[in-house]
């Protein structure tokens, strides 16, 4: 039941001190290192040390320590039969549950464990947990301290939970939660996946663009933020159904306008045809189209891949653009609800898209993103991002019936 220690939080009034001590004791330097917060990478579990105003020794939470464990619920009603007492019930934070319990000789015992019940955590009937994790991560980029790497989405916050918005607060929580819930590699990532699609989504609106559809919306906010420059252009929102309610009741909420040009259609992206549900919502197939496909190509089997690709050539003319992300490697995924299917390699990619009427006209690799997006004015790389995925934008260059005739 119980697997591991996963964290181990120590409280310091003097916390420069204490980070002396401990690169002494670990012959270790910090992974973090700010005033107030300090982590270290130990194995596969991380110390650390956070600011403690309080000079007192004795506190009965000076340190807690993080087990991971197999069921969370099994394992806190354990504990609760073993005659604990509760300091912190489950609660819920992104993906990661949380409880915290003290034991009867008084130690602060905290337990930690991923999402249950996958069956009833699919998107169709619950909303993208991968979706929640990507709108987290760009709230906190839009607090960055560092003002060259900042975020854009403004919005983001508005999607996340009560208990989700905490770690926003101050920067402290925030650099935990980089760390701890999104980790320091999927968070430069969504920095570099938000400025670059933000970048051919602004470029297809100088361009004249009359069309934008987003295969897999999620809680994007870009038909929100960009409204003021949007008014010529219809924009297709598309996304499964539990996904996309909520996010029009957070905008109804939150009273954000949606713009009469925005057209959400739901649909199941394994199962049902996008191209007929988009014409029946209006789209115009002689339109110069954006298609955004934006952190979904990953969790589909190939089949659907193609099927997409063939249904964008067929209904948008020449000229129209593609943009998406992409793996390059199996790489195992924490959601067992939503897990990934397809990756190909990038000297493969272009043939590939070429049998389906589109060129590449730019790809880009980890390092591109880093030097592009993660990059100080001072030339420091501030945060790495994920080695196995890379960016594309293809244009429809042939269509595919005039390819077969």
């Amino acid at each position: 039941m119980f697997k591991s220690i996963k964290r181990i939080i120590y409280k310091a009034s003097k916390i420069e001190e204490a980070k002396l001590w401990y690169i002494k004791l670990l012959d270790l330097q910090p992974v973090i290192d700010t005033p107030f917060l300090v982590i270290f990478k130990i194995g596969e579990c991380t110390l650390s040390l956070v600011k403690n105003n309080s000079d007192s020794s004795v506190n009965i939470e000076n340190s807690e320590t993080y087990w991971e464990v197999d069921n969370i619920d099994l394992s806190y009603q354990k504990l609760i039969e073993l005659g604990v007492k509760v300091h912190t019930p489950i609660k819920e934070i992104l993906n990661i549950r949380i409880a915290k319990v003290i034991d009867p000789f008084g130690n602060v015992l905290c337990i930690t464990g991923s999402q249950q019940d996958t069956k009833e955590r699919t998107i169709e009937k619950k909303p993208s947990e991968t979706a929640m994790i990507a709108a987290f991560a760009r709230a906190v980029a839009a607090k960055e301290d560092k003002v060259q790497i900042k975020g854009p989405d403004y919005l983001a916050e508005l999607f996340l939970t009560d208990e989700g918005k905490k770690p926003l607060s101050d920067i402290v929580s925030r650099k935990w939660a980089i760390q701890n819930l999104i980790t320091p590699p999927l968070y430069g990532y969504f920095i570099c996946r938000t400025s670059y699609i933000d970048s051919i989504y602004a470029k297809a609106l100088s361009d004249n663009f009359s069309q934008i559809v987003f295969l897999g919306a999620g809680y994007d906010s870009r038909a929100y933020r960009f409204k003021n420059v949007n008014s010529n252009i219809r924009i297709f929102e598309m996304d499964a159904a539990s996904t996309q309610n909520r996010k029009i009741g957070v905008l109804k909420n939150a009273n954000i306008d949606i713009p009469e040009q925005v057209s959400f259609i739901s649909i199941n992206f394994k199962d049902e045809n996008f191209a007929t549900a988009l014409i029946k919502s209006g789209f115009d197939k002689s339109s110069k189209t954006l298609f955004i496909w934006e952190g979904v190509t990953y969790y589909l089997h190939e089949e659907a891949i193609r099927n997409t690709l063939e249904l964008i050539n067929t209904l948008a003319p020449l000229g129209s653009i593609t943009c998406f992300d992409y793996m390059t490697a199996k790489v195992d995924t924490v959601f067992q609800s939503e897990p990934f299917l397809f990756w190909i390699k990038p000297s493969e990619l272009p043939e590939f898209m070429s049998n389906f009427g589109f060129d590449i006209i730019e790809h880009i690799n980890p390092d591109e993103m880093g030097k592009k997006f993660l990059t100080l004015g001072n030339g420091v790389l501030t945060e790495k991002t994920l080695p196995y995925f890379n960016f594309v934008t293809a244009i429809t260059s042939k269509k595919l019936n005039e390819a077969n005739s």
